[in-house]
């Protein structure tokens, strides 16, 4: 017996998975433990969770020559990327260091996708320990959001380090109330799946817990979000009334929240539509300068400071499109959008018919429904979901 959980401990913690699990240990802590590096006048950001899955991508290029079938389609957009990027150097010259480092970024986060694939098809338990690992990040994400919102209601001290002003959200470790809430959605749609497999009541309590925790984000995006996530899941089960029922159970749960005649937290407010839609009109201006291959990925900053205006690098909001598909657009062209589309489809033509299938395009729909209002597909944490809920989902 001894032997035996040696052996165990010698594997999970070996360097074929340490780099994984390190991974889901650093999820919950989010931003708060977020590092920067300066290089001439830039300052650049560095997310540990970034570093353990460029290590983890690394020892995949080096080891690990198996690949799943879809990582050939995720190869396309990369490729487009990368020659969008190249061609941005005759235009920004060295500014475009700025950018490397988010395509190295997406770059990793690929082949962090065959180092989990690895992993979960060594045996059956790998995936299901993984997809528990993922509901329960949710879970503790939501958990260090209610003890932010009792500590902390109020984040307006962060606005000086480059965050929005929040007043009694739960923003949690991601100081950003949009972030958490998908974070929630995802782990909304792994219980739901749960509960529809087995029933088990500890799966019905983590959703109500969750359904709670979500509402009280006053997210938009994040309850759109739910709620295209569900439609997914009611259209696969053939469960639509018992669906509809939770929807609406959630949305006048949500209407019904208080706001103490707190404009920032009313479901109605319209500033941050109106700033939204600054923003999108910000990154169709960069968009039309190069319209084919883009200012390449991601230049966004800098584009929007010579095309734009001045913004600060320190902004978190500088290299971002509150629209991820306009992000794409913008930094890499029709034909990069098109790639990007079409890498999409080839996924899903490749998932299997199974509830972990279900569940990947149930957070796939969720995900494109949020990122149409932020750029949640190039949040790294969100990233790092997905490619673990993906690779579990894939079987060869």
């Amino acid at each position: 017996m001894g032997i035996t959980k040696k052996i165990k401990l010698d594997s999970l913690f070996s360097l074929q998975s340490v780099f994984l699990f390190l991974f889901l240990v650093l999820f919950p802590f989010g931003q708060i433990i977020r590092l920067s590096f300066g290089i001439g006048s830039l300052n650049m950001p560095l997310q540990p969770i970034d570093v353990v899955v460029g290590l983890g991508a690394l020892y995949s290029i080096l080891f690990e020559k198996e690949k799943p079938k879809v990582y050939k389609y995720l190869k396309y957009f990369l490729v487009a990327a990368g020659f969008s990027f190249i061609l941005s150097v005759f235009i920004f010259k060295y500014q475009v260091l700025y950018g490397l480092f988010y395509l190295v970024r997406i770059v990793a986060y690929t082949f962090f996708l065959n180092y989990v694939w690895n992993f979960a098809k060594k045996s059956p338990t790998n995936g299901h320990l993984l997809s528990s690992s993922l509901l329960t990040i949710s879970v503790i994400s939501a958990v260090f959001g209610w003890i932010q919102l009792f500590a902390f209601p109020d984040i307006k001290p962060f606005f000086v380090y480059g965050w929005d002003m929040h007043l009694f959200r739960l923003v949690g470790t991601f100081l950003d109330p949009t972030f958490l809430g998908l974070i929630i959605v995802f782990g909304l749609l792994l219980s739901i799946n749960r509960f529809i497999d087995s029933r088990e009541k500890k799966y019905l309590l983590i959703t109500v817990f969750l359904l709670v925790s979500l509402a009280f984000t006053y997210s938009r995006a994040s309850y759109l979000a739910f709620l295209g996530g569900i439609f997914v899941i009611a259209f696969a089960e053939k469960k639509f009334r018992k669906m509809m029922v939770l929807a609406v159970t959630f949305l006048i749960f949500a209407l019904l929240l208080p706001t103490a005649k707190n404009h920032s937290i009313e479901l109605t407010r319209s500033f941050s539509i109106i700033a939204r839609l600054d923003n999108y009109k910000e990154t169709i201006e960069v968009f039309k300068k190069f319209p084919v291959f883009g200012v390449g990925f991601n230049n966004l900053c800098i584009a929007r400071n010579k095309y734009i205006g001045v913004e600060s690098f320190t902004s978190h909001a500088c290299s971002g499109s509150d629209s991820s598909l306009l992000l794409i657009l913008a930094t890499t062209g029709t034909i990069g959008l098109m790639v990007f589309a079409g890498s999409i489809l080839g996924v899903f033509k490749s998932l299997p018919k199974s509830r972990e299938a279900q569940t990947v395009i149930a957070v796939s729909m969720a995900l494109f429904i949020h990122s149409l209002f932020s750029n949640s597909l190039f949040f790294p944490w969100i990233m790092g979901y997905v490619v673990i809920l993906l690779a579990v989902s894939v079987k060869e």
